[in-house]
Protein backbone atom coordinates (compact mmCIF):
# COMPACT_ATOMS: atom_id res chain seq x y z
CA UNK A 1 0.00 0.00 0.00
CA UNK A 2 1.05 3.31 -0.96
CA UNK A 3 2.08 5.57 2.28
CA UNK A 4 1.93 9.03 0.46
CA UNK A 5 -0.82 10.50 -1.63
CA UNK A 6 0.36 11.04 -5.15
CA UNK A 7 -1.06 12.91 -7.79
CA UNK A 8 -0.08 12.52 -11.92
CA UNK A 9 -0.54 16.07 -14.42
CA UNK A 10 0.98 17.09 -17.38
CA UNK A 11 4.06 19.47 -16.26
CA UNK A 12 3.81 23.32 -16.86
CA UNK A 13 6.18 22.94 -20.02
CA UNK A 14 3.89 21.18 -21.39
CA UNK A 15 1.24 23.61 -20.95
CA UNK A 16 3.16 26.05 -22.07
CA UNK A 17 3.86 24.19 -25.41
CA UNK A 18 0.49 24.01 -26.35
CA UNK A 19 -0.49 27.61 -25.20
CA UNK A 20 2.57 28.79 -27.03
CA UNK A 21 1.09 27.11 -30.32
CA UNK A 22 -2.42 27.62 -29.83
CA UNK A 23 -1.63 31.85 -29.82
CA UNK A 24 0.50 31.00 -32.70
CA UNK A 25 -1.95 29.67 -34.79
CA UNK A 26 -4.54 32.63 -33.90
CA UNK A 27 -1.97 34.84 -35.00
CA UNK A 28 -0.98 32.64 -38.35
CA UNK A 29 -4.99 33.43 -38.74
CA UNK A 30 -4.68 37.09 -38.05
CA UNK A 31 -2.19 38.02 -40.33
CA UNK A 32 -3.41 35.94 -43.01
CA UNK A 33 -6.59 37.68 -42.75
CA UNK A 34 -4.91 41.22 -42.36
CA UNK A 35 -2.67 40.24 -45.74
CA UNK A 36 -5.11 41.48 -48.21
CA UNK A 37 -5.51 44.92 -46.51
CA UNK A 38 -1.75 45.43 -45.67
CA UNK A 39 -0.85 43.92 -49.34
CA UNK A 40 -3.26 45.70 -51.12
CA UNK A 41 -4.77 43.07 -52.86
CA UNK A 42 -7.91 43.71 -54.39
CA UNK A 43 -7.94 40.06 -56.72
CA UNK A 44 -11.09 38.28 -54.96
CA UNK A 45 -9.60 34.83 -55.64
CA UNK A 46 -6.75 35.35 -54.10
CA UNK A 47 -8.48 36.71 -51.23
CA UNK A 48 -10.36 34.08 -50.77
CA UNK A 49 -7.64 30.92 -50.72
CA UNK A 50 -6.17 33.61 -47.67
CA UNK A 51 -9.04 33.83 -45.98
CA UNK A 52 -9.51 29.82 -46.45
CA UNK A 53 -5.98 29.54 -44.94
CA UNK A 54 -6.96 31.92 -42.18
CA UNK A 55 -9.96 29.97 -41.80
CA UNK A 56 -7.83 26.45 -41.62
CA UNK A 57 -5.38 28.17 -39.30
CA UNK A 58 -8.30 29.21 -36.62
CA UNK A 59 -9.29 25.36 -36.69
CA UNK A 60 -5.59 24.14 -35.75
CA UNK A 61 -6.10 27.16 -33.04
CA UNK A 62 -9.32 25.92 -31.55
CA UNK A 63 -7.97 22.33 -31.39
CA UNK A 64 -4.91 23.44 -29.78
CA UNK A 65 -6.87 25.07 -26.79
CA UNK A 66 -8.99 22.02 -26.49
CA UNK A 67 -6.23 20.18 -26.08
CA UNK A 68 -4.89 22.40 -23.72
CA UNK A 69 -8.03 22.73 -21.95
CA UNK A 70 -7.96 18.55 -21.34
CA UNK A 71 -3.87 18.63 -20.20
CA UNK A 72 -4.57 21.29 -17.54
CA UNK A 73 -8.25 19.00 -16.62
CA UNK A 74 -6.17 16.01 -16.63
CA UNK A 75 -5.21 14.82 -13.05
CA UNK A 76 -4.87 11.25 -11.94
CA UNK A 77 -4.86 10.99 -7.75
CA UNK A 78 -4.09 8.02 -5.66
CA UNK A 79 -3.99 7.61 -1.93
CA UNK A 80 -3.62 4.64 0.37
CA UNK A 81 -7.99 4.04 0.24
CA UNK A 82 -9.09 5.88 -2.94
CA UNK A 83 -8.28 6.20 -6.45
CA UNK A 84 -9.72 9.49 -8.04
CA UNK A 85 -9.39 10.98 -11.47
CA UNK A 86 -10.24 13.81 -13.71
CA UNK A 87 -9.82 12.14 -17.09
CA UNK A 88 -10.85 13.10 -20.65
CA UNK A 89 -14.09 10.84 -21.58
CA UNK A 90 -15.21 11.78 -25.24
CA UNK A 91 -15.36 14.74 -27.62
CA UNK A 92 -17.95 16.83 -29.39
CA UNK A 93 -18.35 16.63 -33.45
CA UNK A 94 -16.55 19.94 -33.01
CA UNK A 95 -13.66 18.06 -31.22
CA UNK A 96 -14.37 19.97 -28.10
CA UNK A 97 -13.37 17.62 -25.03
CA UNK A 98 -15.56 16.23 -21.86
CA UNK A 99 -14.13 14.67 -18.54
CA UNK A 100 -14.94 11.87 -16.18
CA UNK A 101 -14.29 12.03 -12.58
CA UNK A 102 -13.66 8.77 -11.21
CA UNK A 103 -13.62 8.23 -7.42
CA UNK A 104 -12.75 4.73 -6.95
CA UNK A 105 -11.77 2.68 -3.11
CA UNK A 106 -8.93 0.75 -4.40
CA UNK A 107 -10.24 -2.46 -2.41
CA UNK A 108 -13.13 -2.18 -5.51
CA UNK A 109 -10.03 -2.77 -8.06
CA UNK A 110 -10.19 -6.10 -8.84
CA UNK A 111 -7.51 -6.10 -11.57
CA UNK A 112 -4.96 -3.35 -13.87
CA UNK A 113 -4.57 -3.80 -17.24
CA UNK A 114 -2.52 -2.44 -19.81
CA UNK A 115 -2.64 -2.99 -23.75
CA UNK A 116 -1.24 -1.58 -26.98
CA UNK A 117 -3.52 -0.05 -29.51
CA UNK A 118 -3.21 0.39 -32.93
CA UNK A 119 -4.82 2.82 -34.74
CA UNK A 120 -5.15 4.41 -38.39
CA UNK A 121 -4.75 8.41 -38.70
CA UNK A 122 -5.04 9.96 -42.24
CA UNK A 123 -4.45 6.45 -43.70
CA UNK A 124 -1.23 5.89 -41.49
CA UNK A 125 -0.40 3.49 -38.19
CA UNK A 126 0.16 4.78 -35.42
CA UNK A 127 0.11 3.08 -31.61
CA UNK A 128 -0.75 4.43 -28.18
CA UNK A 129 -0.63 2.72 -24.85
CA UNK A 130 -3.55 2.66 -22.76
CA UNK A 131 -4.64 1.92 -18.95
CA UNK A 132 -7.63 1.20 -17.57
CA UNK A 133 -9.01 -1.02 -14.15
CA UNK A 134 -11.73 -3.26 -14.00
CA UNK A 135 -13.70 -3.33 -10.60
CA UNK A 136 -14.59 -5.71 -8.29
CA UNK A 137 -18.39 -6.13 -10.38
CA UNK A 138 -16.65 -6.62 -13.58
CA UNK A 139 -17.25 -3.00 -14.56
CA UNK A 140 -14.15 -1.63 -17.35
CA UNK A 141 -12.70 2.25 -16.34
CA UNK A 142 -10.69 3.82 -18.72
CA UNK A 143 -8.36 5.04 -17.06
CA UNK A 144 -6.11 7.38 -20.02
CA UNK A 145 -4.21 6.59 -23.22
CA UNK A 146 -0.47 7.84 -24.11
CA UNK A 147 -0.06 8.17 -28.25
CA UNK A 148 3.24 6.97 -28.89
CA UNK A 149 5.73 9.66 -29.88
CA UNK A 150 8.01 12.29 -28.97
CA UNK A 151 4.95 14.43 -27.35
CA UNK A 152 5.06 14.71 -23.64
CA UNK A 153 2.89 11.81 -21.80
CA UNK A 154 1.77 10.68 -18.28
CA UNK A 155 3.49 7.57 -16.61
CA UNK A 156 1.37 5.14 -17.66
CA UNK A 157 3.90 2.51 -15.93
CA UNK A 158 4.49 4.45 -12.91
CA UNK A 159 0.52 4.81 -12.15
CA UNK A 160 -0.66 1.20 -13.25
CA UNK A 161 2.55 -0.46 -10.82
CA UNK A 162 1.24 2.04 -8.15
CA UNK A 163 -2.76 1.50 -8.79
CA UNK A 164 -1.68 -2.38 -8.82
CA UNK A 165 0.22 -1.84 -5.28
CA UNK A 166 -2.57 0.11 -3.55
CA UNK A 167 -5.13 -2.74 -4.69
CA UNK A 168 -2.69 -5.78 -3.64
CA UNK A 169 -2.23 -6.88 -7.17
CA UNK A 170 -0.22 -6.67 -10.33
CA UNK A 171 -0.73 -5.10 -13.73
CA UNK A 172 -2.14 -7.48 -16.19
CA UNK A 173 -0.69 -7.46 -20.19
CA UNK A 174 -3.52 -7.52 -22.50
CA UNK A 175 -1.01 -7.23 -26.01
CA UNK A 176 -1.92 -5.24 -28.74
CA UNK A 177 -4.84 -4.68 -30.81
CA UNK A 178 -7.05 -2.87 -33.98
CA UNK A 179 -8.93 -0.68 -32.34
CA UNK A 180 -10.86 2.23 -33.55
CA UNK A 181 -11.71 4.13 -29.90
CA UNK A 182 -10.78 7.53 -30.62
CA UNK A 183 -8.73 7.95 -28.18
CA UNK A 184 -8.45 11.82 -28.62
CA UNK A 185 -6.61 14.33 -25.74
CA UNK A 186 -5.77 10.94 -24.00
CA UNK A 187 -9.23 9.38 -23.83
CA UNK A 188 -9.46 5.58 -22.99
CA UNK A 189 -11.88 3.45 -23.83
CA UNK A 190 -13.91 1.39 -21.31
CA UNK A 191 -14.52 -1.40 -23.90
CA UNK A 192 -12.21 -3.55 -24.94
CA UNK A 193 -13.97 -6.25 -26.96
CA UNK A 194 -11.08 -6.08 -29.40
CA UNK A 195 -9.44 -9.57 -30.37
CA UNK A 196 -5.36 -9.63 -29.15
CA UNK A 197 -3.56 -9.84 -32.24
CA UNK A 198 -0.84 -13.07 -32.55
CA UNK A 199 3.18 -11.88 -31.80
CA UNK A 200 3.28 -11.99 -35.85
CA UNK A 201 0.58 -9.31 -36.32
CA UNK A 202 1.73 -7.29 -33.25
CA UNK A 203 4.97 -7.08 -34.85
CA UNK A 204 3.53 -5.75 -38.33
CA UNK A 205 1.52 -3.25 -36.71
CA UNK A 206 4.75 -1.87 -34.49
CA UNK A 207 6.94 -1.90 -38.52
CA UNK A 208 4.29 -0.04 -39.40
CA UNK A 209 3.84 2.77 -37.25
CA UNK A 210 7.71 2.96 -37.30
CA UNK A 211 7.34 3.97 -40.21
CA UNK A 212 4.73 6.47 -40.14
CA UNK A 213 7.26 7.97 -37.11
CA UNK A 214 10.15 7.66 -40.25
CA UNK A 215 7.68 9.46 -42.64
CA UNK A 216 6.90 12.07 -40.37
CA UNK A 217 10.88 13.23 -39.72
CA UNK A 218 11.46 13.27 -43.58
CA UNK A 219 8.71 15.61 -43.62
CA UNK A 220 10.16 17.45 -40.84
CA UNK A 221 13.50 17.85 -42.36
CA UNK A 222 12.28 18.23 -45.38
CA UNK A 223 10.31 21.12 -44.56
CA UNK A 224 12.92 22.47 -42.72
CA UNK A 225 15.07 22.63 -45.43
CA UNK A 226 12.84 24.55 -47.58
CA UNK A 227 12.87 26.88 -45.54
CA UNK A 228 16.00 27.32 -45.08
CA UNK A 229 16.66 27.44 -49.01
CA UNK A 230 14.18 29.94 -49.31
Amino acid sequence: MPTTDRTWRFGTSTRAIIGFAAVFMYGAAVLLFSLPLIAGVSDPTGSWIVDATGAVMVGFGLFMTFGLIAIVRTRISLNATTLEATVPSHHSLLLVPSFRVIALPVTQIRSVERRQEAFRSFGLTNLRDSLSVVTTGGERIGIFSNTSGPSSQLPLDEIADAIASAAGTSVTDAGTVWTKAPGLYGEASSSWSEQRLDDTGAMKVRRAAVRTAQLFVVLLLLVIVLRTCS
